[in-house]
């Protein structure tokens, strides 16, 4: 613990008790840095984390600061902040599981909210506060004291930019009476910065949403594909869902989601008839050519493999470097037994995407299922290449 007395003591002399310090505090980041480190990326949280050991200079400033708000009879201050750690998040959703993450592994003495009480007029940066006691392991080897506390700000990249400039424009000047004007800009900024964070949210949890749906959907594919691999002449009836039919949502991004919804919960008929929706609108060949593969995959989960080949097709007409156009084509050709064909659409897919998994896997099988195991074994090889532990590729490796 680093213990001011009072009255407080020249810059010579607060020197010569803090400055002893700062190497010690420096290691002692630099270890917290590796530990923030480690756990973050345990939980796939993608941060970045700063950290200073707070200059003499500005600690003496800070002291003389707070001179003037401390109680009658004080006899002297302990700064909390002498080490302080920022961790800077790309959204506001991480924020939260770092705070977590942090109380679930340190232990914290103080929590603060800081901006929350600002009202819509006003203007402050937000930002989450704690106060953790330095680690044992990090205390006991840079010799520092039991109360030894660390600093931890959690913010999103906007916030983090909103206090560097909050830092400079208002922390370290004085308003005037006159200033109110400034005062009404910096409030819209912050306002905008704030909006800003909560778009860039909502932006990614619709993407993350999306992207969930997407692969419920492609897991409902293949679980198709292999039903009609093991019985082509006995189809499995899918199970419809019990969600009530509205009306088709207004833009091609709920419309999307919304048909990928329908689609996952088996509601093909849905599904179709809000991809239809989409395609009858103007879009750029490249994104027909997506929803054509949409599709064709609740076609080819309905049994209609007829209409699932002409989507597949279309959308290669639309998109011809599209190598999902040419997969999907060749799995609908190998299950109606056109191997030839089949073939030809698998080795489009590669050209078009060496390093498709599934383009290879499937090739593979096909060749596996007409006896020529030095082709199939070629491609389980190359899959495991690409990705030791596809699963699939080395039990047929096995097989062969």
């Amino acid at each position: 613990m680093f213990v001011v007395p009072l009255p407080l003591p020249p810059f010579s002399r607060i020197e010569k008790l803090y400055m002893p310090r700062i190497r010690r505090y420096e290691r002692a980041l630099v270890r917290m840095h590796k530990e923030l480190e480690n756990l973050f990326a345990e939980q796939d949280l993608k941060v970045t984390i700063k950290y200073r050991v707070k200059s003499l200079k500005n600690l003496y400033d800070k002291l003389c600061r707070r001179l003037s708000s401390l109680p009658a009879g004080t006899r002297h201050i302990i700064p909390t902040d002498l080490m302080g750690m920022r961790i800077v998040c790309p959204f506001l959703s991480d924020i939260d599981t770092a705070a977590r993450l942090i109380e679930t592994k340190f232990s914290v003495t103080e929590k603060e909210q800081k901006g929350a009480d600002l009202g819509f007029k006003e203007f402050g940066y937000e930002s989450l506060h704690f106060l953790i006691r330095c680690p044992d392991t990090i205390r006991d080897k840079e010799k520092l004291s039991p109360d030894t506390v660390i600093e931890i700000q959690v913010r999103t990249l906007l916030q983090d930019a909103w206090a560097e400039v909050e830092h400079r424009l208002i922390y370290k000047s004085e308003f005037s009476p006159l200033d109110e004007p400034l005062k009404r800009r910096l409030a819209a900024l912050n306002a905008n910065l704030t909006l800003s964070d909560i778009m860039f949210q909502e932006i990614r949890d619709y993407q993350e949403t999306l992207h969930d749906q997407l692969r419920q959907r492609r897991h409902a594919f293949w679980n198709k594909l292999n039903v009609l691999e093991d019985s082509p002449f006995s189809m499995e009836e899918e199970e419809k869902s019990d969600r009530q039919e509205g009306p088709v949502p207004r833009n091609n991004d709920e419309r999307l989601l919304e048909a990928l919804l329908a689609h996952n919960e088996g509601d093909l008929e849905r599904a179709v008839e809000i991809y239809s929706v989409i395609l009858e609108n103007e879009l750029r060949r490249d994104l027909r050519s997506i929803v054509y593969v949409h599709r064709g995959m609740a076609y080819f989960t309905k049994d209609d493999l007829a209409a699932a080949e002409r989507d597949f097709s279309q959308s290669i007409g639309e998109d011809p470097e599209n190598s999902k156009g040419y997969l999907y084509l060749g799995l609908v050709k190998a299950v109606q037994q056109e191997y030839r064909a089949a073939f030809d659409n698998f080795d489009q897919a590669l050209i078009h995407d060496p390093f498709s998994q599934d383009a290879l896997l499937e090739r593979a099988k096909l060749f596996h299922k007409i006896g020529d195991i030095v082709s199939c074994s070629s491609d389980c090889r190359r899959i495991l290449d690409i990705n030791p532990g596809n699963k699939k590729a080395q039990e047929l490796l096995e097989q062969v």
